[in-house]
């Protein structure tokens, strides 16, 4: 079954745009494996950055949250939030979809 997650990012101050370079450079959502991936930045809300992906099933997003590259990009982001708080994560069930399969 697939999976969709999404994070929601706070970073400090004026650390968007670096979230989101260093998305790019870093190539995180290329490294991921998921099947689909967006990082979006609220329109209402420019201080907040998320981050979606489309996984093929479970394991495949589990492989990802327990990759050592995973951790090395947190660690490499960890300079543009000022607390643990400035993360969270939400997991999907994809209950019905429209478009291409992925």
């Amino acid at each position: 079954m697939k999976k969709f997650t999404m994070l929601t990012l706070r970073p400090t101050a004026d650390r968007v745009d670096d979230v989101i370079a260093y998305y790019r450079t870093a190539g995180v959502l290329e490294a991921s494996g998921a099947a689909a991936s967006h990082v979006l930045v609220a329109e209402d809300d420019p201080g907040t950055v998320v981050v979606t992906a489309l996984w093929t099933d479970s394991a495949a997003y589990a492989a990802w949250q327990n990759s050592l590259e995973r951790r090395e990009f947190a660690e490499g982001m960890a300079p543009f939030f000022d607390s643990a708080d400035s993360a969270h994560t939400r997991e999907f069930r994809v209950a019905h979809k429209n478009g291409p399969v992925v």
